[in-house]
């Protein structure tokens, strides 16, 4: 007796072989994947960073307006909440899943906090889950204390909101230079390593099951990056904007899609030694701040920026185990020429794109 004497049996064989090969080549429409976006907090009402963009007399771009980059919502005061649900609204309908606002600390409190305030008072914070990516290039910190108090900050005032994004039931903080944590550590008789350490232990004391610290890193994925930042006691690893890993200074953002592309590639070589959260860019260009030492891609769009997409789409699809995520940089950086919200140019179509490729929704 073969399936040949049963044809619905083969027929249903059929489709599940078929079924299961869709699987295993993810080509699979549904995302299994949750899509973050990280957030520049700098556009509050009084902010110098809007004169940047305006190329006003005394900025750091006097002369040159920026007008393609001006926001679709115009030069909003960041720190008032119907700001916040604006983003939320149109961030969360396009499928993405979390804001990872910049965070900075001077080592007594936070700095540029306003937007994270904003979100948490929005009535619709519940459509769109947040983290904070510490923005830790400068000397902070210069002590144990300053360390254990900014631990301690996280704990009180972000990591018991229920719309912290978390992985396993551990919050997600990204670290924007883990090299630098590294070296203000040592200046302290400390390390990365120790003060991750002692930064578990802290939430652990406080009714957390750990932190998922994920190292933000330009640098091309290796077995031996992944085996330093993984015993340095980080859960992740991810980029920030690979461009900066370009050694032309000015190049096509085509160019720039290549090199993710690359590195994509480059991370199925991690060994295991920790995972890989997949980053995604739509451009870089800092002139507004950087003037001719800016590195610059030039011609970016959005068709450009799906070719990318699709690429992260597939890696990000093929990997085994949490995090499985993209995420992109950024929402808003105007002035470094990386965003996604809707502006003056480009109005949704980067937010289209994204939804397109990455989430795209069912057919009724």
């Amino acid at each position: 007796m073969t399936l040949h004497d049963f044809p619905n049996l083969k027929r249903v064989v059929l489709i599940l072989l078929f079924c299961l090969s869709l699987f295993c080549s993810g080509d699979l429409k549904a995302a299994n994947y949750d899509i973050g976006v990280y957030y520049f907090p700098g556009w509050h009402s009084k902010s110098d960073y809007w004169k940047d963009l305006k190329g006003e007399p005394g900025s750091r771009s006097p002369g040159k307006a920026w007008e393609e980059r001006y926001p679709l919502l115009g030069f909003y005061p960041e720190e008032e909440t119907w700001v916040a649900e604006k983003h939320i609204q149109w961030a969360s309908s396009y499928g993405i899943d979390f804001f990872a606002y910049d965070w900075y600390w001077d080592g007594k409190r936070p700095d540029l906090d306003h937007a994270i305030h904003a979100y948490l008072n929005a009535k619709n914070k519940s459509k769109l889950k947040f983290c904070i990516m510490w923005a830790n290039h400068s000397d902070v910190p210069r002590s144990r204390e300053e360390f254990t108090d900014m631990i301690k900050f996280w704990s009180d005032h972000y990591f018991r909101e229920t719309t912290y994004y978390r992985i396993e039931e551990m919050p997600l903080v990204f670290i924007f230079s883990p090299t630098l944590l590294d070296s203000n550590a040592k200046g302290f008789g400390e390390s990365a390593k120790t003060l991750i350490w002692n930064a578990n232990e802290s939430v652990r004391e406080r009714g957390f099951k750990g932190i998922r610290f994920a190292a933000v890193s330009n640098w091309k994925p290796s077995p031996k990056i992944g085996k330093r930042f993984s015993e340095q006691g980080f859960s992740a690893l991810t980029g920030w904007n690979y461009v900066m890993s370009n050694r032309e200074r000015i190049s096509d953002y085509g160019c720039m899609v290549e090199t993710y592309i690359a590195f994509y590639e480059a991370s199925k070589k991690l060994d295991g030694t920790i995972p890989y959260i997949v980053p995604a860019s739509p451009g870089h260009d800092s002139t507004p701040w950087h003037g001719d030492k800016a590195h610059i891609a030039t011609n970016p769009t959005p068709e450009k920026f799906e070719k990318m997409l699709e690429a992260a789409k597939r890696l990000a699809l093929k990997q085994a185990k949490d995090p499985r995520m993209i995420v992109i940089e950024s929402w808003n950086e105007f002035a470094e020429g990386s965003y996604i919200e809707p502006t003056v140019k480009w109005k949704f179509r980067y937010l289209e794109s994204i939804q397109r490729i990455l989430k795209p929704k069912e057919k009724d």
